[in-house]
Parts: structure tokens; sequence; C-alpha cells
């Protein structure tokens, strides 16, 4: 556990004497707050006891923190994959540190940037992958306790004031600590948005304050009841006792009162000053929701303010745009600066994930899937993720394209003559490579990538770098096999249409076919690369993609001519290689 956490365990503090209500220090003006043209002193702390404030930070904190975030690599190809098996997707994704859930903590980290302006967190580190200090563990630090310094050498540290508490403050390097500022005129502090906005906040907690002397201790009668004379003690008591026992009180309203001695009753309305008031409030309202935090009316109550939208959807998709999307952006932003390393970020990057917020109704969904789908834009496991369905295994991970399809340039071209069996078999060939050439080249990209990446760290450090060839088969073979068999099947399905013959028997016999080719295929490369001088970041993925379609193709084929003919063993075709060109 890091130093500001050990610190506040021997704090053993309880509910009352945490730092959330007894801050230290003097930041904007302590717990007491700063005071107000309006006479309500204003801080970050007593500012929630508004119900605006709080419901503004209780939207944007629970929101932000309930939107999945995750860690993606990029695939070189415009892609990307998610790491799970990275610790850092962890800290954020499910659990920052042994004491907190990932949304409590990312929960508590934007409440404090969206009051504060700032949020802090302790980065604990110990030992990760390859041996290197890794970051375990995320601690959130209070903003009001964090001062933000430089050193003799102009370098930032942050100073965390411990008043209050018996024990020393503590300076902690920048690379200790994950910050995100919020609004900044130098770009490394945040001002409070509830410092900067509080004239605005102290008017909203001031008329709250009116409101409860008026209707708690003001003296505001409905009706006055006159007489002409003078009345006793006894007199006076005797007509309240019995107006108030006939006329006061919920179900006595509308019944007849009859006045003696000349008696006058006068009607008093509430006076337009007064009328006036809940009509301020909600201005203030709105003039805290809407202009601070930038909230649509109906997100923090003031639904006859609200505007109008034509679904649901679009009325999510603005509230993405217009208000949370700068926030995310934020978040992310110094994620990938204070949990990544330079050399990571070229990469590796997070994300939060907003289909959720923005998914439409199940009409318009169908709609965008069936429009998707037949371009090849999205497998089914992809549309099984997105309606939060479990996959249907990896036949699920194929895309689609139409055979019949042809380039608009050809369209409405009389044909002179049928094709041939020949000339379709060329066709369907092409449309067939096209279709497999991204999942070949990303198939290719993470082998290269991680070759890449091993191969330099043992440059760096010394290691064994033929060692680690000898294992690099295993991987390659799970990479490219999934990849290799769902392509098979697809020649298959072709030849079956263009010869009329069925091959479901030599299922069985085309698995084993492409296990042997993969492995040939990871061998082969393992061979030139022990042999071949560029560094692993020079090969040409695409190159290599097309190669192997055309001869895992080819070697398909031929296959599947000889089973046609008899079953049992049969010679396997060697991988597409660049020498054999």
């Amino acid at each position: 556990m890091g130093s500001i956490a050990n610190m506040e365990k021997r704090m053993a503090m309880g509910a009352l004497d945490d730092s959330w209500y007894h801050p230290g220090g003097s930041f904007y003006g302590g717990s007491g707050g700063t005071p107000t043209k309006a006479g309500s002193p204003v801080s970050e702390m007593n500012a929630m006891q508004l119900a605006v404030v709080w419901c503004c930070i209780k939207v944007l904190s629970e929101d932000t923190a309930s939107l999945p975030l995750h860690l993606y690599r990029r695939d070189g190809k415009k892609g990307r994959d998610k790491v799970f098996n990275d610790p850092r997707y962890r800290l954020l994704h499910d659990s920052p540190n042994p004491e907190m859930t990932a949304i409590s903590f990312r929960e508590t980290y934007m409440s404090h940037l969206v009051a504060w302006g700032n949020a802090y967190a302790e980065k604990e580190f110990g030992k990760g992958l390859l041996g290197r200090n890794q970051v375990v563990a995320l601690w959130p630090i209070t903003p009001n306790r964090v001062t933000v310094k430089r050193d003799e050498r102009k370098q930032i540290y942050y100073h965390v004031s411990m008043t209050g508490t018996g024990l020393p403050d503590v300076d902690l390097p920048k690379e200790k600590v994950l910050h995100t500022p919020g609004l900044s005129f130098n770009g490394l502090v945040g001002y409070s948005p509830i410092a900067a906005a509080r004239e605005a906040i102290g008017l909203g907690k001031s008329l709250e304050e009116f409101g409860e002397y008026y209707f708690g201790n003001g003296t505001h009668p409905g009706v006055i009841v006159s007489h002409p004379g003078k009345l006793s003690p006894e007199g006076h008591a005797n007509i309240t006792g019995a107006l108030s026992e006939s006329h006061s009180g919920l179900g006595k309203s509308h019944r007849l009162m009859l006045l003696q001695e000349g008696m006058k009753v006068e009607k008093i309305g509430i006076p337009n000053n007064e009328a006036q008031f809940l009509e301020t409030r909600s201005f203030q309202n709105i003039d805290i929701g809407s202009r601070i935090y930038r909230l649509p009316p109906q997100m923090y109550g003031e639904y006859d303010k609200a505007s109008t939208y034509a679904s649901a959807e679009q009325f999510n998709l603005d509230y993405v745009v217009k208000t949370l999307r700068s926030w995310l952006v934020r978040l992310e932003q110094s994620y990938n600066m204070s949990l990544l390393s330079p050399h990571e970020r070229g990469e590796y990057f997070f994300e939060h994930a907003i289909e959720g917020l923005l998914r439409g109704d199940a009409a318009a969904r169908s709609a965008f899937y069936s429009a998707l789908f037949p371009l090849g834009g999205i497998t089914p496991n992809q549309i099984c993720e997105l309606e939060n369905w479990n996959p249907i295994g990896p036949e699920g991970d194929k895309r689609f394209v139409p055979l019949n399809m042809v380039p608009l340039d050809e369209a409405g071209q009389p044909e002179a003559t049928p094709p041939t069996t020949q000339q379709n078999s060329l066709t369907y060939r092409s449309r067939l490579e096209n279709a497999y050439l991204r999942l070949f080249s990303d198939a290719v990209g993470r082998i290269t990538r991680q070759e890449a990446q091993r191969v330099n760290w043992l440059r760096k450090n010394g290691g064994d770098i033929e060692e680690f060839y000898r294992d690099f088969p295993d991987f390659i073979e799970k990479q490219v096999n999934p990849v290799f068999l769902s392509f098979s099947e697809a020649v298959t399905g072709m030849e079956t249409e263009l010869n009329g013959l069925k091959y479901d028997d030599f299922k069985a016999e085309i698995e084993r076919f492409i296990t042997i080719y993969a492995g040939n295929f990871a061998a082969e490369y393992i061979q030139e690369r022990l042999i071949d001088v560029d560094e692993p970041e020079d090969i040409d993925i695409n190159e290599i993609a097309t190669d192997q379609i055309r001869a895992l193709m080819d070697s398909v084929i031929k296959h599947l001519e000889l089973l046609s003919g008899f079953k049992g063993s049969v010679p396997l075709q060697k991988p597409f290689n660049k020498a054999d060109k």
C-alpha cells in the first residue's frame, strides 16, 4: 500500500473524523467556505448541501463511473483489441486497490474532479511483467489536501497536507500521482467550478435558507378577522380558539363561518415578491445545473424547462456529445499519460465504451446490424456483444459478403456469353481473397507485434533470442489456426457451389489438414526469421497475408480434389513461401 494509504489506515479515522467533513488547510476557505455577497459561505463540501449541486455531481460521477472502461491495443490496421491480461486493465475495470471496486474509485475520482476541478490518486508500484515496476494499485487523495508545486529543478511534485491528523505532510513526485485537471489557464492545475461560481451557488443557498425561515418561522395568515370593538383577553382567546377549531387545518376548508358583533373577514394573498420565490429558485437551479455543469434540465429535476427530443436515443446522443464527451476525453488522456509509458502510448490506449448510452430501440438496432452485416462490417459475435448476449462460438467470428456482387462500374453491362466454370472460379476466388485479407492481416499483425516486442526487449537486456524463437511456433499456430480453418470452410463452400460436390464427410480431414498446415507455416516463418536480418517492425504484413491466402486456397482446393477421389492420407501442400516465387 502507498504512503498516503498507509497514513490513512494508521489514522483509523471514524466517519465523523474523515477529511471529507473536516478538510485540512484553508484550501478555498477551508470547510467553512468563502463568504458570498448573498451571505452564505460556499466551499466544495457545503455546496453539496444544495440539492442541485449534489444532483449534478452525482449524475456526472455515476454516469462516467458506470461506463465500461477498457485498455485497448492497436492492431496496425485501424482496428483494436482489448488487453485483458494487462494489470492496468484490471485497475480501472475491476478493482484499483484491495478496498475499492472500480466503480467506487472512479465515482470518487470523478466527484473530486467536478467539485474541485482536480482529481488525484497515488500510484502504488510493485513487481509487474518482465520484472519491471508496474502500477498495482490506485488510492484516491482528497483534493483539498493537495497543492501542486515545483522544486528547485523546476520539476512538478505534489504536496499533501496532513493538517488535523497529527501526521507530517507528504511530498509525492509526479511519477507517483495520477492527476486529472479540469478547466485551467496553465494546463497543470484546474479551477474549481464551485469556487469559480460561488456567487451563483451562494445565492441558491441563501434562497434555500430564506425558504426555511419563511415556512418555518414566518407569520403568514391566510385571512384576517377584525372586530369593531376592543376585545378582552378572554374574548380574544375564545374567538381565536373557535375559528381555529372550526376552520384551521386539513379537511376544514369551505365550512360555513358565522360572524357576530360586526366582525369582518379579509382574505390575504401571497405578496408578489414572495410568490416569485419558487421561480427564482428554479432559475438558480438552471443557472447552476445547465450553465456551470452543462446538464440538461431534466437531469436535475427541472422538467418544465426541459427540451423535447424526437426519441430517447436523440436525448442520449445530445447528452453524450455536449456534456459527457469532454469529461471522458479528459479522463482517458490522463490515464494514458500517467499509466502508460511513452513508448506504449502509440500502441495502447484507454477508452470508455459509450455504445450503451447511444443504443436505439430494437427496430433501429436491427436496421443498423442489417446494413452492416452483408458488407462484412460486423460479425455475428460482435452483434451478440453489442446486445449483451453470449457469443455463438468461433464460427460467429466469420464475416460474410454476397458472392453475387459485382463492382459498380460493371453493373448493367450485358454478358456476351455465359461465364464458364473456370471464370466463375476465378471471380469467386478473387472475392473470397478480398473478404478474408483483413483477417489474415490481423493474425499476421499480432504475430509480428509480439515478435517485435519480445525481440527488442531481449536485445536490450541480453536475452536468448533463439530460445524465444524455439517457443514462438505455439503462439503463431494459435493466431493463424482459427483464420485458416474459417477460410478453408469458405473455400469448401465455394467448391461445393461450383462443382456440385458435397464434402461434408471430409470435415474432420480438413481440420486435420489445417492443423498440419498451420504448423508448417509457423515452422517456415521461424526459419525465415532466423536468417532474415530485417527488423520485425519492417515486415510487410499485407504481403505475407496475401501470399498465405493464395497458398492456402490452392492447397485446400487440391486437397478437396484428392479427397473426392479417395479417402485416406493425402500429401500435404507446403505453405506459400516468398522463395517459391
